[in-house]
């Protein structure tokens, strides 16, 4: 079942439904496209017809935001359950049986992943490099031939909303072996400890915002966006408010 929020669809799905259905499909023949969507997200979809579409057009969206959760019963009465980028990427590492390509993120990062996730069946890695302004890489044959040489089946990438979703989508077809493809923004950052979460207390009650915004008061047009402009967005859904311009 999806919900529709701001013209996006999200699945209800939890999180062990969510690994298992990786798994599955890391196993079979058909490509798929796993996006996390978060309130940000949702946002920029709203000014940006193409992402709206790349969003409704992957295999799974799933719920990696509080305030998706209290859209979803606002606008709708229904349940959403939180499903992040960061918690998801660190279950899939430690599954030995997938063979996992980190793209994205700086190569120090890899190599302390490489080191934490002892268990972890990463057989490739690229920071990838530069996007142009149609979000493809400088070097991407250079990295596509890197990615079917790698044999992985499962590919992450770490380009940052939009950038990331819109390079899956116009690459995925031309790496076959890949199965299962996750835009994960910067998870990799978190896993490896350069950067830190908020802790459980405050995530369980949606204050992860308040958490970034006090370690990277630089951080709060990209927060402002994610929290007070999706709530006006959400209001205007429910006909609370009109005429609301961006």
């Amino acid at each position: 079942m999806k919900i529709e929020i701001l013209g996006v669809n999200i699945d209800q799905i939890n999180f062990a439904s969510t690994l298992s259905q990786i798994d599955s499909w890391a196993r079979g023949a058909d490509q798929k496209f796993v996006v996390t969507v978060n309130p940000e997200f949702l946002v920029a979809a709203q000014a940006n017809p193409k992402f709206k579409e790349i969003l409704n057009s992957a295999d799974l969206a799933t719920c990696d935001g509080t305030g998706l959760v209290l859209a979803a019963r606002f606008l709708h009465g229904k349940k959403l359950t939180r499903v992040t980028g960061s918690d998801l990427s660190r279950d899939l590492l430690k599954n030995p049986n997938l063979k996992l390509f980190l793209l994205g993120g700086a190569e120090e990062t890899i190599t302390i992943l490489n080191k934490k996730f002892v268990h972890a069946n990463i057989v490739g890695s690229s920071a990838g490099g530069r996007l142009n302004s149609e979000y493809q890489l400088e070097n991407n044959g250079a990295v596509l031939n890197q990615i079917r040489s790698s044999g992985a089946n499962v590919l992450l990438v770490a380009f940052g909303q939009v950038k990331q979703e819109t390079w899956i989508h116009n690459n995925l077809a031309t790496i076959p072996n890949i199965k299962v493809a996750i835009g994960v923004g910067g998870t990799f950052d978190f896993l490896a400890g350069q950067a830190k979460r908020a802790p459980k207390w405050m995530r369980a009650i949606g204050l992860e915002w308040l958490y970034r915004l006090l370690k990277q008061p630089n951080r709060i047009r990209r927060i402002w966006r994610a929290t007070g402009v999706f709530c006006l967005l959400v209001l205007r859904e429910k006909n609370f408010i009109r005429n609301l311009k961006f």
